[in-house]
């Protein structure tokens, strides 16, 4: 599969990015960088799957669950937390989106969510 090429372009409201499952991803030209790398993992996926058009939810959902997964690796997310409990104080440490860190916390596993506890324990506003 070739890499896709990405265009940068005025996109209409609420749309941040959209691909052809071809050949092509379009970004919304006035995403920040933070943005602009989440957008573009999702789209990624969406362009590997071959999607085309307007995917169900559940598809959205996913697809988001699977980049917070890539980009925010379990240790990042205990440091970052131990900082603040906030997903937006968090997601500023990791430069990613508040979002991808809450669908990050949706896909902890039973042993990520012990070493996430465990690095927790002693974090200033856990007591």
């Amino acid at each position: 599969m070739r890499p896709p090429e990405i265009i940068d372009a005025a996109l209409p409201e609420g749309i941040l990015g959209y691909t052809d499952g071809v050949s092509r991803i379009w970004l919304h030209r006035e995403l920040t960088e933070v943005d602009r790398r989440v957008v573009l993992e999702h789209e990624l996926v969406h362009y590997v799957r071959g999607h085309r058009g307007h995917c169900l939810a559940v598809h959205e959902h996913g697809i988001d669950r699977i980049v917070a997964s890539g980009l925010i690796h379990i240790d990042d997310l205990g440091d970052a937390a131990a900082w603040s409990p906030h997903p937006w104080v968090i997601a500023q440490e990791l430069d990613v989106m508040p979002e991808t860190v809450e669908d990050r916390l949706h896909t902890l596993t039973a042993g990520e969510r012990a070493a996430l506890a465990a690095r927790l324990e002693d974090a200033y506003w856990a007591s």
